[in-house]
């Protein structure tokens, strides 16, 4: 018998998990090699089972031999793998820790997101061969040989992986906690919700642009002087791709959204966890991004005209950023109007707040490197446009709009999120103090100070480099200490800026009173370690009844 049994406590834990994570990750990984196996599979004999296949033609006959080997022989050896673990998995799922434990839900989860993948892309498919057709887009055009072997395939493995895909969700419903994880098994079930919400909103907004692109350019090329790029473009193929993207991706991010959200309804402390607030904060940065990099190559490209200098692209290539702007700002509007609902409604737990403030300082740091790089251009210009004179020729057009464009874009975008940061860490009060503690505005202000001092560095030394080499009488000319003089200078500048920004926060840490930060710490200390024994207090009951 021991003498500690805390050790020995501790020992069976860590075996268990041992335990776990080996048979988990065999079932899934042979799962996982069934489920390809039997794709390629199921590809092979349908091309094989129609006229017209590439199966059919020079040397098929040996590619069809290989193609059924080599998939046969991975699924004669993973389905026994996977059932003699499944058989171990399932005879230890009557104890509660192993039904409730995080490498199990990873596990799951984890197939869940391959299975369902496939089936999402086998279903996709199938909407945009279905609608090309429809469209009057020949079998040909879209590369396949026989429409029959195709469909039944895709057929098939949609039924397979979205068969799989449900068996998975009854088996997290049978664990009995679905929904209502608790520590690392919460987590996992939340980082499948951000996977799936986010690649089908991602899919639906890109689908839903290509599609909103297709009348804009078909207008654009009538609009074309020239018009020499009328019907240079297969516009049924960008249609059906952009409705079937549209409607997969809808179905995936309104079911998903539709779950979560009923698990919100049902415990509102969801809509504070850091995952969902994530969740949210990058389908906004997403959203945004969609529509703000477009509008600054839409607005260099327009500014190039306006110079007299186009680019030479057709005028047909602005439907590209302009459906971008358009889907961008309202999926854009429609999650940040989310963001802010919640916020309001459930308030912040310590980790959603860390992702607000994740959110709010990596959207400046975006904002500010664009503004950096066309204050760059600008300064570049101007000087060399001081010092060098002369017409504003190509180059110089396209230094300009590039500088304006990005000018235009970076400085509202860092302007807005910068003050909003700023009033958020002034003021004696518990949330000010905890902004100026916080470890994304530490990061921020001491990466920006440490990229500026940097620049400064080696383009100051450079400019007396140069400086020094033209009093020597070896002037090499303006172009090279023009780019030094700007890099260096706008660094300057922002590296003052934001070294003002961390001088300050430190004055203000420094008057803060000392008790009221030791309680606030201490609170959060306390409330952290209490949450931990609580979970480990009811994965104790459970295991206690079990025995």
């Amino acid at each position: 018998m021991s003498a500690n049994p805390a050790v020995d406590t501790k020992q069976a834990n860590r075996l268990a998990v041992i335990r776990r994570f080996y048979l988990y990750a065999v079932v899934a990984v042979s799962l996982g090699v069934m489920l390809a196996s039997l794709n390629d599979l199921t590809r092979t004999l349908a091309d094989s089972l129609f006229p017209g296949t590439v199966g059919l033609g020079v040397g098929s006959n040996r590619f069809l031999r290989d193609a059924i080997a080599r998939n046969t022989g991975a699924l004669l050896v993973a389905t026994p793998i996977f059932l003699v673990h499944w058989l171990f998995v399932r005879r230890l799922l009557p104890l509660p820790p192993e039904r409730l434990s995080a490498i199990r839900k990873l596990a799951l989860y984890g197939l869940m997101v391959f299975a369902f993948g496939m089936a999402a892309q086998h279903l996709y498919q199938w909407i945009y061969q279905g609608t090309a057709i429809l469209l009057g887009q020949s079998s040909q055009a879209l590369g396949i040989t026989s429409l029959a072997g195709q469909w039944l395939y895709r057929l098939v493995m949609l039924t397979v992986s979205g068969g799989l895909g449900w068996f998975l969700i009854g088996l997290l419903r049978e664990d009995r906690d679905a929904g209502q994880e608790s520590g690392r098994a919460g987590t996992m079930r939340r980082l499948f919700q951000n996977i799936a919400g986010l690649g089908g909103f991602s899919l639906a907004l890109f689908g839903g642009a290509s599609l909103l692109q297709v009348p804009l350019r078909l207008a654009f090329e009538q609009l074309s002087p020239s018009r020499l790029t009328v019907g240079d473009f297969a516009w049924g193929q960008m249609a059906a791709g952009g409705i079937a993207s549209l409607l997969v991706g809808l179905l995936i991010w309104r079911i998903n959204w539709r779950v979560w959200d009923g698990l919100i309804d049902r415990q509102p402390t969801e809509a504070a966890t850091a995952l969902r607030r994530f969740y949210l904060y990058a389908a906004t940065l997403i959203a945004a991004a969609t529509a703000v990099t477009p509008a600054a190559m839409l607005l260099n490209d327009l500014l190039r005209r306006l110079f007299g200098y186009p680019s030479g692209a057709p005028l047909a290539d602005l439907s590209a950023p302009i459906s971008l702007i358009v889907l961008g700002v309202i999926a854009w509007r429609w999650h940040w109007g989310q963001v802010q609902t919640e916020a309001a409604r459930y308030g912040d737990s310590p980790e959603s707040a860390n992702v607000r403030r994740l959110y709010y300082y990596l959207v400046a740091a975006i904002g500010l490197v664009l503004l950096w790089i066309g204050l760059v251009d600008l300064l570049r210009l101007l000087l060399d446009w001081i010092v060098v004179g002369g017409p504003l020729d190509e180059y110089r057009a396209g230094q300009a709009a590039s500088g304006l464009s990005l000018l235009a874009v970076g400085a509202p975008v860092w302007v807005i999120h910068w003050r909003t940061v700023q009033r958020a860490a002034e003021g004696e009060a518990t949330a000010a103090q905890a902004e100026r503690r916080s470890g994304p505005r530490r990061a921020y202000l001491y990466g920006v100070a440490l990229v500026g001092a940097l620049l400064i560095l080696f383009d100051l030394g450079s400019v007396l480099y140069r400086l020094i080499l033209g009093l020597l009488g070896d002037w090499g000319g303006g172009a090279p200490i023009f780019d030094a003089i700007a890099r260096s200078g706008t660094a300057a500048v922002f590296w003052a800026l934001h070294l003002l920004a961390i001088r300050t926060d430190n004055r203000l840490m420094a008057d803060e009173p000392e008790s009221e930060i030791d309680a606030a710490e201490h609170r959060a200390a306390l409330e952290k370690r209490i949450a931990q024994l609580e979970d480990a207090l009811a994965e104790a009951r459970a295991e206690l009844k079990s025995i």
